[in-house]
């Protein structure tokens, strides 16, 4: 299966890979064209070059693309609005499906997989912070679902750091009673809140700051290899900055 993978939930990324089933139920990854940008602000000024130069590529051109993954937030709305709405319009004129993951699903399962390959821990908690602006983060708890995907143990809050110990832990899953452990923290709320390792009592693991383009397809296939629906409504969790204004009210 030949997939493009949009993210524009921080900077922007794109990569077209060419995916296979492997003997031990994972998926390989063959990337035949990647890029990326790390500003925040351009996404819909690179998308459209990004594009251009992917889908031209000799080994991609050669054959058509069979889905789009984009990454669905939660993200800042403009961003996430330029990755979605391009991911929509490849999947329109090109008739394939398009389907959604969410921003910290990957980065969870990219922190767990570099977990996995230096130590070896029963069932990891990971803590998912990504920058939210404002001084807040959005963060929930996961862990592993087999070697691709992720489960997420938490609703998604976007709070301030020094609230999102507090509020992981009335939410986290117990164990014999007791409160609930976190083994990793990454993401980009990681790298601005060190606070956020230190008041989990847990190493910070600096895996994507925001998502990852490879990663989510990775994760997408295994939910589509078990059936599940993959939605690609944006987890915005706030409202855009920029308001309509209200109607003047009229002087009598």
């Amino acid at each position: 299966m030949r997939i493009l993978s949009i993210d524009s939930s921080l900077g922007t990324q794109l990569a077209v890979v060419d995916t296979a089933p492997t003997t031990d139920g994972s998926f390989a990854l063959q990337v035949l064209s990647q890029d990326e940008q790390a500003d925040t602000r351009r996404h819909a000024e690179s998308l459209g070059q990004m594009l251009s130069q992917a889908l031209s590529a000799p080994e991609v051109a050669e054959r058509p693309l069979d889905a789009v993954v984009a990454a669905t937030g939660p993200a800042p709305f403009t961003g996430l609005r330029a990755g979605l709405v391009t991911a929509g319009v490849i999947g329109r004129t090109r008739g394939v499906p398009v389907h959604g993951v969410s921003s910290l699903d990957a980065v969870a399962r990219r922190a767990l997989d570099g977990l996995e390959a230096h130590e070896r821990r029963n069932d990891p908690v990971v803590l998912v912070a990504t920058d939210a602006r404002r001084r807040e983060v959005y963060a929930a708890l996961f862990r592993a679902n087999g070697p691709d995907d992720v489960t997420r143990l938490t609703e998604i809050c976007v709070c301030s750091p020094a609230q999102v110990v507090e509020r992981i832990a009335e939410q986290a899953p117990r164990q014999g009673g007791g409160t609930g452990s976190i083994d990793v923290v990454a993401g980009s709320g990681a790298a601005l809140y060190p606070e956020l390792a230190e008041a989990a009592s847990c190493q910070e693991v600096l895996a994507p700051v925001s998502g990852d383009a490879l990663t989510q397809v990775r994760i997408a296939l295994a939910r589509l290899e078990r059936g599940e629906e993959l939605s690609t409504q944006p987890l915005y969790l706030r409202h855009a900055d920029v308001q309509m204004p209200a109607a003047r009210k009229r002087v009598r």
